[in-house]
């Protein structure tokens, strides 16, 4: 308890009790403020204000509150504080009465976290329930159903737990086929002892997994779906026995060993016969592997057994075992640890792999190994190809090896017989001086000593070698020994020589060719050029070198194909025209043929084409003039035939039909009274003159096709087709696209195409041996196309431009160009020919 200043807030007295819970000294205390040992609440601290008085309760009585307080140490307390109004010292003061709840209200938090977690736990069970993988339902004792979690609805092949809470379970399903499950939850009820059971359910095809926990008021059973796992078993026991014979059958041995001292040996394959053994008398003795260890190799084999087995770890371990003849064999063994699902104790599973002859030949491959190192040791720093030779410059004593010799023309010296002198001789004199000075910067200051010399063989000739070599000091700083290598580069040499000539010649080449040859980078600037390009352009060699090649052209087409310096050395680009300026402004065209010679540079061959262009100028204007003749004479020879027609029809038919219908009404006003001999001649006068009216008709067919003019292209066709169908020979069909019958194109057109198709067709009845020909007529008011297509023998490709002798094909060619088309004949794959003619307006 303490007294307290109503306006100040300070402490005025406080009993030991306040004292010694606070922490303070009795002077301390008196000296403190409220504010210095309440802790405000939140929000009014947040509002930065406390009231003035504290609330007073019924009858004057300060109500009762809790805070916090902190104590002297800065540890807090929660406090029950009263309140009531004194007089002390003429002063207004409260007597506060501070109770400490801090246990009490530490074990409240306690109890409201528990109840928190209390519903925490409830609901994270009943989601744990509901969503675990195992089926859980409960049955009471009389085998009802009383709960179900989701999985358990779906495996029980319900929609909802409702459709089966309160039903009796065989009711709902087979008991005859489900007697492994009743006997199960029927022990469990009677045993009150949890059952666990596999069992197959036939009218569902599953296999299944039970565990029932049984309570007085009845089971809860934890069901899976163990069919796959059934399935699996199955196959597991088909693999356990192809494995078995596997490992009968392989030739190194398969083993399952213990894994507790002293590793007997459980199971071991047949071909333990490599070591001289039956299955059965190596079984005979379970400890027969550790005692056929290899006494060397024995620790180091239990070992790791015992070590790292422990931790699950696979190894490979390489060891020696003794045979049944005392020889001793190398294995490599590769082993895993197993442990058994059932809970039975691990073992070792692992194959033993004979490796005597590897072994024996890596020992053997290591002692040559060591030899030929010990060898070399003379020749470490030899290069890998090359003579080898060393110096011993103590006894100046020179060692080549006999390949050196040899190649050079003699028999092998002898290091004893050979001094550095006689090596001198041999070299050429121009060669002497720098083999010198080259030794002689080694020897001093070290620098690596590699020149290319020539030497004297014994035919006199001269060899060019490389030669290589290091010496070796003494601590003194003296060379005592040197070693190297010598290398005969007498066809290398030879080859740069001719290299050289080449490209001399290549030069002159270059400078004497008749075209103009530029040579130009990757950023397409001129690097040189031969006196015929400079000619051409009319530039001195000077003021055309590192010119950009856009200088030269009159127009901006594309320089040097991009493509160009991607493409393989010696390959020629495409050719292009150019036309180049001169250096006098004039143009001249040139036909340029690109190559690249490397990543980073082509050349480009430059050809004047100016009297070429003439001449195909000249040539397109004769064909033009061709052209319009060849349509013109179409032109006329559509006008002549179509008089020719009129005439025929108009004059020589009608009199032969004149003539024919006077002659038959002679024979009726004659009747009997003409002679027999005069009658006959009129008969067959009067069929002679049938005969040349259908001829007439026929040629007029010929040369003006029926219905053209009249109902045009489509209509023609098929009247013309309708009269080849009377022939003998192939089937001829017309196809003419939706809305093309009534099509009307312009006269010379029509026409044209009428003719080719004509010719095609007839050429296709004469000479394709086919069974069908097809006419198919495509297009719309500003293009035709027809095309005649046979399932015959086809055409030869030197055949497609026409027959020697024959005007069909020309002909087909020439109506098509007079009318602007184009006219193509070609072999069909699957054979056969089709003739195509293709039409199409001229633009405005």
């Amino acid at each position: 308890m303490w007294v307290l200043e109503q306006t100040s807030k300070r402490i005025l007295a406080a009993n030991a009790a306040a004292v010694a819970r606070y922490g303070y000294s009795h002077e301390e205390f008196l000296q403190l403020n409220i504010r210095d040992i309440r802790l405000a609440p939140q929000s009014q601290s947040q509002a930065g204000e406390e009231p003035e008085r504290e609330p007073v309760g019924i009858g004057g009585q300060r109500s009762t509150k809790r805070e916090q307080h902190r104590l002297k140490d800065g540890s807090l307390i929660d406090v029950d504080v009263s309140f009531s109004d004194l007089d002390y010292e003429g002063r207004a003061v409260s007597l506060v009465v501070a109770n400490e709840v801090t246990a009490h209200v530490a074990l409240q938090r306690h109890v409201e976290h528990a109840l928190r977690e209390m519903g925490t736990a409830r609901e994270l069970l009943d989601h744990v329930i509901n969503r675990v993988g195992d089926a859980i339902f409960a049955l009471d004792r009389e085998m009802r159903f009383t709960y179900l979690n989701a999985p358990a609805v779906s495996l029980l092949q319900r929609d909802r737990a409702e459709q089966l809470i309160g039903r009796y379970i065989w009711d709902e399903y087979e008991l005859e086929q489900a007697q492994a499950f009743h006997q199960a939850y029927d022990r469990a009820l009677r045993s009150q002892q949890a059952q666990v059971f596999e069992a197959f359910y036939a009218p569902w095809n599953k296999w299944f997994e039970g565990r029932v926990f049984p309570s007085p008021e009845g089971i809860s059973i934890f069901c899976n779906d163990i069919t796959e796992r059934k399935a699996f078993e199955r196959r597991l026991l088909d693999r356990e026995r192809d494995f078995r014979l596997l490992a009968e059958q392989t030739p190194a041995m398969i083993y399952r060993a213990s894994l507790e001292p002293p590793y007997r040996t459980l199971y071991v394959s047949p071909s333990i016969r490599i070591l001289g053994y039956t299955v059965s008398e190596w079984m005979a003795d379970p400890l027969m592997w550790t005692k056929a260890l290899h006494p060397d190799d024995c620790e180091r084999a239990v070992a790791a057994l015992s070590d790292e087995y422990v931790d699950g770890i696979d190894h490979q371990i390489q060891y020696r075992l003794r045979d049944a003849q005392g020889n001793w064999r190398h294995f490599r063994d590769r082993s895993c640890r197993i442990d058994p699902a059932d809970g039975s104790p691990a073992y070792v599973q692992g194959i033993a792999l004979d490796v005597t002859d590897l072994v024996e030949s890596e020992q053997a491959l290591r002692e040559s190994e060591a030899s030929l190192r010990r060898s070399e040791q003379r020749y470490r720093l030899a290069a890998a190809s090359g003579q080898v030779w060393d110096w011993d410059m103590l006894s100046d004593r020179l060692s080549f090896s006999d390949d050196f010799w040899r190649q050079l023309g003699f028999e092998p010296f002898s290091a004893l017989d050979y001094r550095s002198s006689r090596l001198a001789a041999m070299i050429h004199p121009e060669d002497l001086v720098r083999h010198h000075h080259a030794m002689h910067r080694h020897l001093k200051n070290r620098e690596p000593f590699d020149l290319e010399i020539r030497i004297c063989d014994a035919w006199g000739e001269w060899r060019w070698m490389h030669v290589r070599g290091l010496a070796e000091w003494s601590d003194a700083g003296r060379a005592v020994y040197m070693a190297g290598t010598t290398v005969d580069i007498t066809p290398r040499k030879r080859a740069e020589a001719a290299l050289r000539e080449s490209e001399a010649y290549r030069r002159r080449l270059f400078e004497q060719l008749a075209d103009g040859v530029l040579l130009i980078d990757s950023g397409n600037r001129i690097l040189d050029a031969n006196p015929q390009a400079m000619t051409m352009l009319g530039y001195a060699s000077e003021s055309l070198l590192n010119l950009p090649l856009q200088a030269l052209l009159a127009d901006q087409q594309s320089t040097v194909p991009p493509d160009t310096l991607k493409t393989q050395p010696f390959d020629t680009g495409p050719l292009a025209e150019w036309n180049v300026v001169r250096r006098d402004g004039t143009v001249v065209p040139v036909e340029v043929s690109t190559r690249a010679l490397d990543s980073t540079r082509c050349i480009a061959v430059l050809r004047d084409i100016t009297d070429r262009r003439a001449a195909q100028t000249a040539l397109i204007t004769h064909q033009f003039e061709l052209s319009e003749l060849n349509q013109r004479l179409m032109q006329q020879e559509r006008i002549t035939t179509q008089r020719l027609a009129q005439a025929l029809h108009d004059n020589l038919g009608q009199s032969l039909a004149v003539a024919r219908l006077n002659l038959d009404t002679l024979l009726i006003m004659a009747g009997e009274t003409l002679p027999p001999v005069l009658a006959e001649q009129c008969q067959h006068l009067s069929g002679v003159l049938a005969q040349a009216v259908r001829d007439v008709r026929k040629v007029l067919a010929d040369l003006r096709p029926p219905l053209l003019e009249e109902q045009g292209l489509a209509a023609a066709l098929d009247n013309e087709i309708r009269g080849a169908l009377s022939a003998s020979g192939p089937d001829v069909l017309l196809e003419v696209v939706d809305g093309l019958y009534r099509q009307r194109w312009p006269s010379d057109v029509e026409y044209s195409a009428f003719m080719v198709a004509r010719e095609a067709v007839a050429n296709a009845r004469l000479h394709a041996h086919a069974s069908l020909i097809r006419v198919v007529l495509e297009g719309d008011a500003n293009r035709l196309n027809v095309h005649v297509v046979d399932d015959g023998v086809g055409i030869a490709p030197n055949m497609q431009l026409g027959r020697p002798g024959h005007l069909g094909i020309v002909g087909m060619r020439e109506r098509a160009i007079s009318i602007g088309a184009r006219c193509s004949i070609t072999a069909e794959t699957g054979g056969g020919t089709r003739v195509s003619l293709s039409w199409k307006a001229p633009g405005p």
